[in-house]
């Protein structure tokens, strides 16, 4: 009897072991950017604090350098299950979801603060297009912030909407090309990493990118002029293929949402650092000219963009109509 009953508990414990090992949870996350990038740093952050609080429980495997998906991949990847996380720029989405090209629209948030509002979780801009994209499979858990987007020039700088009149200038976006166009501009769709040679060989008269772009880039050895036009924003999504998040336990899910929000908060108070030094950077160290707009002149651009702005809401469904209805209430 004593015998029987030491099998038993022997078999109880293997099971235990084996139990504990399967309570194990590891999420595998795809990213197209190096680890050693702002935003791979951040998602490392994460892994970090998930790993710590979980005491192992919960494991990250992080997959950078586009070694499993490219960028434009990442929406299908997550929402099928092919990959449990991933990061992807919001505007990979417009093809399904239109509104998702909002922050695209020019001058729609006209400023650090409009975009920190727009963005935050509880925020009726970010709730709608959170939710559009749930219905696809994905679960958003964060919101990564990379930069308002400036206007470069060379010669002349850009201060007001007619300057962009008869030139070529490169665009990210379909709404900005159509904004370009409505103001006499040919637009031209120039990929970021094509933008500097681009520029070198006169392909386009008028840039666009982002501060620390524009610094990390050198887009100041070859452009004259950034002036602080603020007319777009650039956002990354950190997505959770939504089957596998339920599956985790409520007190896993708990803590995934907790530290998600920890590190949003902390990238974005980052990310307004980061373009203020890399601002101050080009006044200071570069032969560029910082152009600041006068509050006549932002105006001008704010009253330009309204067809566009208009036209966005009115041509993309009931969802984006309820996008710009709540950036323009929380302007």
């Amino acid at each position: 009897m004593k015998k029987k009953l030491k099998v038993l508990a022997c078999a109880a414990l293997a099971l235990g072991i084996a139990g504990s090992v399967h309570a194990k949870e590891t999420l595998r996350v795809t990213l197209q950017i190096p680890a050693k990038h702002i935003l791979g740093q951040n998602v490392l952050a994460f892994k970090k604090i998930v790993e710590e609080r979980s005491k192992g429980e919960l494991e990250l495997e992080i997959y950078d350098s586009a070694q499993l998906y490219k960028g434009t991949e990442v929406p299908q990847a997550v929402s099928s299950g092919a990959i449990d996380m991933g990061i992807v720029e919001l505007g990979v989405y417009t093809g399904t979801i239109p509104a998702a090209g909002a922050f695209s629209v020019p001058f729609l948030f006209p400023s650090e603060a409009a975009i920190a509002k727009a963005t935050a979780p509880d925020s009726a801009v970010r709730q709608a297009i959170d939710g559009a994209i749930l219905k696809t499979g994905a679960r958003v858990m964060w919101w990564q912030a990379y930069g308002l987007v400036q206007m470069l020039s060379k010669k002349a700088p850009v201060k007001l909407p007619t300057d962009l009149k008869g030139k070529k200038v490169r665009v990210i976006s379909k709404p900005i090309g159509e904004f370009v166009a409505d103001q006499g501009g040919a637009p031209i769709v120039i990929d970021g990493a094509e933008q500097l040679i681009a520029y070198q060989r006169g392909t386009v008269d008028i840039g666009m990118s982002g501060t620390t772009a524009t610094q990390s880039r050198h887009m100041y050895d070859v452009m004259d002029y950034i002036t602080m036009t603020n007319h777009s924003d650039v956002e990354f999504l950190v997505l959770i293929n939504d089957k596998r998040f339920q599956k985790l336990k409520p007190e896993q899910q708990a803590l995934l949402q907790e530290a998600a929000r920890t590190v949003e908060a902390e990238l974005r108070k980052n990310t307004e650092q980061l373009n203020a030094d890399a601002k101050e950077f080009l006044r200071t160290k570069t032969k560029m000219q910082v152009v600041d707009l006068t509050p006549a002149e932002a105006k001008a651009w704010h009253d330009a963009a309204q067809p566009t702005i208009k036209r966005f809401a009115e041509q993309n469904g009931p969802l984006a109509k309820q996008v710009v209805d709540a950036a323009l209430k929380a302007q």
